[in-house]
């Protein structure tokens, strides 16, 4: 038995009833960050599979290992094989024919909406960057790739500390001072939960069409270089290339001008011009020779 979001197991002779949320989306906090930790360990090979399965089910459904408690049944002991259940794990991926098993990554809202360095409270970004700038993804693409070739935690810190601060007074080169500011009050957990939205947030503008002011755009053309081309393994890799297009327009200022400019905002416009160049070609085509 099972709802839209969560698996559902029952023990009726116990009277016990429990859920397990059938991806990360459906995570409340708690098991979002519980989960993100043990991926960042599957992930670095830390962990087998099989081993993540069974310890995400442990911190999931609250059991602690070799101790019973009476106000809590122990319920490792009535399901008696713990790894049967984990199989319920398997929902939160999904299988790649290049990658193998990936995960599901339908998040919306950010995971982490605010740090709290020493003596101060810092707003992290809204779901889907709504609240961010051009020069802020510019960046953070680019470590984002970064990352995907090295799997260096440093660029995870850096694509933290780019959007851990007010974008308006974003600066680039004063990403590393940031680090240092909270990186002793934050929790690398929180580091890669954002991550993962921001994955999240990659995948979204790339490989599906997006709902905005009701009517249904397609950014992944902004990311290829025809309309029928592939699109890249690691999208982002041609920001900086959509940066300097639009600056020549002289739409939005000059390239530092438009770095300043909200995110959203750069790309509809982009999104503009690109299909106006796609249409424009398609009709080329058309014109008998």
């Amino acid at each position: 038995m099972s709802t839209n979001t969560h698996h559902t197991i029952e023990i009726p002779e116990l009277g016990i009833t429990k859920y397990i949320p059938k991806e990360l989306t459906y995570c409340d906090a708690n098991e979002f960050r519980a989960i993100s930790r043990l991926l960042y360990l599957w992930q670095s090979g830390v962990l087998s599979y099989s081993d993540f399965k069974v310890q995400a089910v442990y911190k999931i459904l609250n059991l602690k290992k070799g101790k019973r408690r009476r106000n809590n049944i122990d319920i490792s002991h009535a399901f008696s094989n713990i790894e049967r259940i984990s199989d319920l794990m398997d929902s939160f991926f999904e299988q790649s024919e290049t990658e193998g098993k990936r995960i599901k990554l339908n998040i919306i809202e950010n995971p982490v909406p605010k740090i709290r360095p020493i003596f101060s409270v810092i707003n992290g970004p809204k779901a889907r960057l709504t609240d961010t700038t051009f020069g802020q993804y510019e960046d953070a693409s680019n470590v984002y790739q970064m990352y995907h070739r090295t799997q260096d935690v440093k660029y995870l810190w850096n694509l933290f500390a780019i959007y851990y601060q007010d974008p308006k007074r974003y600066q680039a080169d004063q990403t590393e001072k940031r680090i240092k500011r909270i990186k002793p009050t934050t929790n690398f957990t929180d580091v890669f939960s954002f991550f993962l939205f921001f994955e999240a947030f990659q995948n979204y503008i790339t490989s599906s069409k997006v709902l905005w002011e009701g009517r249904a755009i397609d950014l992944g053309i902004l990311f290829t270089t025809d309309k029928n081309a592939p699109k890249s393994d690691l999208p982002g890799l041609g920001t900086k290339s959509l940066a300097f297009h639009i600056s020549k327009t002289g739409i939005m200022g000059n390239l530092k001008e438009t770095r300043t400019q909200n995110l959203w905002e750069v790309f509809l416009l982009l999104y503009d011009i690109r299909k106006t160049e796609l249409d424009e070609a398609k009709q080329a085509k058309q014109q008998p020779a």
